[in-house]
């Protein structure tokens, strides 16, 4: 006799059943459980015959479902039989080749009897379990072809919260105070930003501070009363930079500080005087490893020396010139300046 869990055991509960020699009872298994019941026939059973006798049926229910044939731990052919009643060594108004099993002729003291109480009401429980999960969906990560999956969908389009945010500036040098504004949409009752840099606020429209350099994602995630997030991410949003400072550069005329005339200058009635040759000098910070300058009037100078801050040059015609500075840095970076107004040569 081997012992094991049965749904037929005195105080079995939900969870309690078995598949010898573990205890499972999960919805992701369908099995059968059986009691410890065992017998051998008494009395060969024909291919005809309508009564199974039995050394003893005590073990067995009132009525249910026996398997004939080899021992339990056999290999060997084997029959279902279904019975609806049972004496004290018989089972009777028996149902033969239960579930396609094959009728047979089983001898006596060589054929050994089991109870095979199948557990249906449990495995169509945990099949209607199954059926519901695969068409409701889960609650997380439901499949989208399901109910949950389809309401789903249609609450992230309609009901969540739209999370919206921008910042200014964006760039800079370090320290960079930064200004976020929300521009979020919803009955928003939380929100929780995520910097970048592991600092963090739950104000609605923060200042942060970037202390160190660096390329930052921002995240905003929003919570609404009835429980719906958003999450707005912005990748590499924030960069502080020691080279982030403004580059300017200034123009001076060599020969008359009056001939550097600007377009509004000469409608106001400038006094046009004739010198061409004027002195550019760069203001920008960083580690600078060279400047190229483009003068406008098809020329252009590249300058190796980062000590060397300035350059003349002559134009040779009168006219309206747009001077343009490309800046590169140590670490590969490009930076380009222009004059905030066209230059006027008279």
């Amino acid at each position: 006799m081997v012992d094991r869990i049965s749904s037929l055991d005195a105080g079995y509960t939900v969870g309690d059943l078995s598949l010898f020699p573990e205890a499972l009872d999960d919805k992701e298994t369908l099995y059968e459980a059986a009691n410890n019941a065992e017998t051998i026939l008494k009395q060969t059973l024909p291919y005809n015959g309508r009564t199974v006798i039995v050394e003893s049926t005590e073990g067995f229910p009132d009525k249910g479902l026996i398997r004939i044939g080899s021992a339990p731990d056999g290999d060997g052919m084997f029959e279902l039989i279904v019975y609806d009643k049972k004496t004290a060594n018989t089972f009777q108004d028996i149902k033969r080749g239960f579930a396609g099993s094959r009728q047979n002729i089983w001898r006596a003291k060589e054929s050994w009897v089991t109870n095979s109480v199948a557990a249906p009401h449990h495995n169509s429980i945990k099949d209607a379990v199954i059926n519901m999960e695969v068409n409701a969906g889960l609650k997380t990560d439901p499949e989208p072809e399901s109910l949950n999956g389809i309401l789903t969908a249609q609450e992230v389009r309609f009901l969540a919260p739209k999370p919206q945010f921008r910042a200014f500036p964006i760039r800079g040098v370090p320290s960079l105070k930064v200004r976020f504004q929300n521009f979020s949409t919803g009955h928003i009752v939380r929100y929780l930003w995520d910097f970048g840099d592991g600092g963090t606020s739950l104000e609605r429209s923060p200042i942060h501070e970037y202390v160190s350099e660096g390329l930052y994602t921002v995240k905003l995630n929003v919570i609404t009363s009835t429980g719906a997030q958003g999450v707005a991410t912005k990748t590499n949003y924030i960069e502080v930079n020691d080279d982030e400072s403004a580059p300017f550069f200034y123009v001076e005329s060599i020969s008359d500080p009056y001939s550097v005339k600007t377009a509004a200058t000469l409608t106001a009635g400038g006094t046009p005087t004739q010198p061409k040759e004027f002195m550019f000098v760069d203001q920008t910070d960083g580690d600078i490893v060279q400047r190229n300058w483009v003068f406008g009037d098809g020329n252009q100078e590249t300058q190796e020396d980062a000590d060397i801050h300035e350059t003349s040059h002559i134009f040779t015609d009168p006219g309206e010139y747009i001077v343009t500075e490309l800046i590169v840095f140590s670490n590969g970076r490009l930076k380009k300046v222009e004059l905030p107004e066209p230059l006027v040569v008279l």
